[in-house]
């Protein structure tokens, strides 16, 4: 008997030996091991060859050393993690997977589900640091990149708050999930040129108006029920004209927000961060001439990962290679990292550019130049450019270039040839020239349209000498159009919209021009030409001096205008925005492109008139943004 089981022991011992597993802790064989281990490094970020090499060499070192590394890479990612979260936002309350980030922005995540996802993100918790060269280069031009194949700030969630303005509903943890509470405007305070004017129309059969004066402001006392993310609506009626005018939190200026033309409607000033308790809103006066009817705060959420999932193509089918190459970069950048870019016409060699080099350590990734000097009307009058010379130079730097136009009109329909900022120098201006180009793009201007048709036939030479060089374009004409100050927006849309079909069909197939991403900023879904003419939508915004707010409201405008998903850029701005901010509401504009001058520079040093050192500082050295250093190599 003791025979038999000593031999039972044995033949025991033997299968188990065979099936390669552990009795005491049923750790796969070496073989799923290394696989495993090979997963996660696949999906952390891409180091040096050296690195690379080393990881291959420690993971076919046995059971014990991979259990060892894999523990210490966990342990290290999740220490990065909550570094980096801390630095990035204090409104973030747990850790969550990349599932649970996913889900819609109305989707509540309770405290059980996070803790117990916990444990499951921190293999990812290293895919959003840069590219770790400017040679690394995408591992493929039409998928996600595997070092950021999990979005950076999709390892988070904010609990938010649920109340309604009659009561709360609780959740299991005793947050509320959301809440919404309406303030009347003409029971609050405001400035003593202020006046309660009754209307039908208005919530409460009354408005306050009408701001026309640079200290007129209303201010509303308001109580939220939890640290969060909230919507801030403000219904108001633009007196004779669309306006626009400012709204502030607790003396900070937190965005703008537009009133149509005699009409009350709602607009949302979204993703605006409070802490629970009471808080000041203070609607103030920017371009002034409204009636305020009243301000409702709701929860608000986060941008919806969703948004950055483009799947469109480049609406010129004949692009050339590189122009490809480009626009898959920019869709898989899109939403994982920001893009740094400034307006300079010097160049790499710029003051603006050297003035950031200098600062930071790093140049901007993005180069804006323009068109302008190689407009006809303006060559006639002795301009010279050599925009498109310093746009070959950056691109050969692994640069990214983009180009605004802003088109002068013609010679014979300027007001003045003054050469001054109300003559030639800024016929681009709609009250510096006669130009219509309603009647241009109707038939009812023949020699205008022959001017026209000039105008663009130089351009075209100008991007033509692009493309033979290699260099796709980011390519911004017509920009700001809704505002009405440049001529090709005085008309209205519909004029407008016929312009840019006719410039877009001009350029692709008559002159052939296939190295070009178009970007529409007429800054107004009314004025947009359709999805077929469109690659990017812009937004241009200069909301004030150290005005570091995402821009949200924005953003959100701007990804609706329209039906299918597009890249969205922050084309124009005065001050950059906080970087830290942005992640952790996931407002991440493709790029944003500072504009020069006072904006950057005063003289050759940067100035902090509008964006402070330490603000641009931060935003270089993020692992959210791209500058040339840390652009990977896209061609």
């Amino acid at each position: 008997m003791k025979k038999r089981m000593i031999l039972l022991a044995l033949c025991a011992a033997l299968i188990t030996s065979a099936c390669g597993c552990s009795a005491e802790n049923g750790s796969q064989p070496s073989s799923d091991t290394s696989s495993s281990s090979s997963a996660i490094s696949e999906a952390s970020t891409v180091e040096s060859d050296s690195s690379s090499d080393k990881e291959n060499s420690n993971a076919s070192s046995g059971n014990e050393d991979i259990s060892s590394s894999s523990e210490s890479d966990n342990s290290s990612s999740s220490s990065a993690d909550k570094t980096d979260r801390a630095e990035s936002t204090s409104d973030i309350s747990a850790v969550t997977s990349t599932a649970a980030s996913e889900n819609s922005p109305g989707t509540t995540t309770s405290s059980s589900s996070i803790n117990t996802s916990t444990n499951s993100s921190s293999t990812t918790a290293t895919n959003a640091t840069k590219p770790s060269t400017s040679t690394t280069k995408p591992s493929t031009s039409t998928a996600k990149p595997s070092t950021s194949a999990t979005k950076p700030v999709s390892t988070t969630v904010h609990t938010t708050s649920h109340t309604t303005s009659s009561n709360n509903q609780q959740t299991s943890d005793n947050s509320p999930q959301s809440f919404s509470k309406t303030y009347e405007a003409e029971n609050s305070s405001f400035s003593n040129d202020i006046s309660v004017i009754t209307s039908a129309g208005a919530s409460g059969g009354k408005t306050v108006g009408k701001f026309e004066n640079d200290r007129s402001y209303c201010q509303i006392s308001i109580d939220v029920p939890s640290d969060g993310i909230y919507d801030i609506v403000i219904r108001s009626m633009g007196i004779g004209s669309p306006k626009e005018n400012d709204l502030y939190v607790d003396g900070k200026k937190v965005g703008s927000f537009s009133s149509t033309a005699d009409k009350l409607t709602d607009y949302a000033v979204s993703a605006v961060s409070l802490t629970a308790g009471s808080h000041r809103l203070r609607v103030t006066k920017s371009w002034g001439w409204i009636e305020l009817d009243k301000i409702t705060v709701k929860t608000g959420a986060k941008i919806s990962d969703s948004t950055y999932n483009v799947t469109s193509s480049l609406v010129n089918k004949n692009s050339t290679a590189n122009t490809k190459k480009l626009y898959s970069f920019l869709k898989d950048s899109y939403g994982k990292y920001v893009i740094t870019g400034q307006q300079c016409d010097g160049g790499i060699n710029g003051n603006e550019f050297k003035a950031i080099k200098n600062l930071t350590g790093d140049y901007p990734a993005l180069l804006g130049l323009d068109m302008m000097d190689y407009t006809p009307s303006r060559t006639a009058l002795g301009t010279s450019s050599s925009a498109v010379d310093k746009a070959i130079e950056f691109h050969k730097k692994g640069g990214i270039v983009t180009f605004c136009w802003h088109w002068n009109a013609p010679t014979e329909y300027l007001n003045s040839t003054a050469n001054s900022s109300d003559g030639w120098w800024g016929g681009f201006y709609t009250k510096n020239s006669k130009f219509d180009i309603a009647k241009v793009m109707n038939g009812q201007d023949a020699n205008g349209k022959k001017l026209l048709d000039r105008d663009i036939k130089e351009i075209a030479k100008q991007l033509k000498r692009l493309e033979k060089a290699g260099v796709p374009v980011i390519w911004r004409p017509l920009h700001e159009a809704s505002g009405g100050w440049f001529w090709w927006g005085a008309q209205g849309p519909d004029a407008y919209k016929k312009l840019w079909k006719y410039l877009y069909k001009e350029l692709t197939n008559t002159y052939g021009c296939n190295n070009l991403i178009w970007v529409y900023n007429g800054q107004s879904a009314d004025w947009y030409p359709g999805d077929e003419y469109v690659d990017i939508v812009g937004e241009d915004i200069y909301p004030g001096n150290h005005v570091y707010d995402p821009q949200v409201s924005r953003f959100k405008q701007a990804i609706n205008y329209g039906s299918k998903t597009k890249i969205t850029a922050l084309t124009e701005n005065g001050c950059i925005f906080d970087i830290d901010s942005a992640v952790s509401i996931n407002a991440l504009w493709c790029w944003f492109m500072t504009w020069g001058d006072e904006f950057t520079v005063n003289g050759s040093n940067y100035s902090e008139k509008y964006t402070e050192k330490s603000v641009i500082k931060k935003m270089y050295a993020s692992k959210y943004s791209l500058t040339l250093g840390s652009l990977p190599k896209i061609y």
